[in-house]
């Protein structure tokens, strides 16, 4: 009976590392789920940047309708008091409502600008609202954000919603 030597490099127990094949899978899934989770996490945070822009242009409209009826900056509105922007900052305000609420927006800034008059009352109204959206998505919120948050300024105008008669 002949007997075989086992070279230590032919033992099927202990396979030379270079010939091992066991965890590469494991390396390649690494690899490749990286910038997949990137990608993937980046075209998140754009899609949410983008509801909270049209979000914000909706409080815009809200607000320039609001402005437009309630402002009296020149007295041309009977019945009305005030310039509006109080009005126009709770229109605002109610729009962005959940995405106030969760955290999303942080701040919202709201200008009135009535170019209207007792001669012309159905002068422009012009709001500007000015959101501050921030980025939280993980791995890409700074990146796409540049520091975290953005600013998502709009503005609307609208006709003045005054009379030429007085109020009796």
């Amino acid at each position: 009976m002949k007997t075989e030597r086992v070279r230590p490099s032919e033992n099927k127990t202990t396979p030379s590392l270079l010939r091992d094949r066991r965890g590469a899978v494991l390396v390649e899934f690494i690899v490749a789920l990286m910038p997949m989770m990137m990608t993937f996490f980046g075209f998140v945070e754009v899609s949410k940047i983008y509801a909270a822009k049209l979000a914000t242009k909706h409080a815009t409209i809200t607000a320039a309708r609001a402005a437009a009826v309630f402002s009296n900056a020149h007295e041309n509105n009977p019945g009305a008091e005030g310039s509006g922007e109080e009005q126009a900052k709770g229109a605002a305000a109610a729009a962005l409502g959940p995405w106030i609420g969760n955290g999303a927006i942080s701040s919202v800034d709201v200008t009135v600008t009535d170019r209207s008059s007792k001669e012309d009352p159905y002068g422009p109204v012009t709001v500007k609202v000015t959101a501050t959206y921030q980025c939280k998505v993980p791995m890409m919120g700074q990146v796409v954000c540049k520091g975290g948050t953005m600013k998502i300024p709009y503005e609307a105008t609208m006709p003045h919603q005054g009379a030429k008669y007085k109020a009796e």
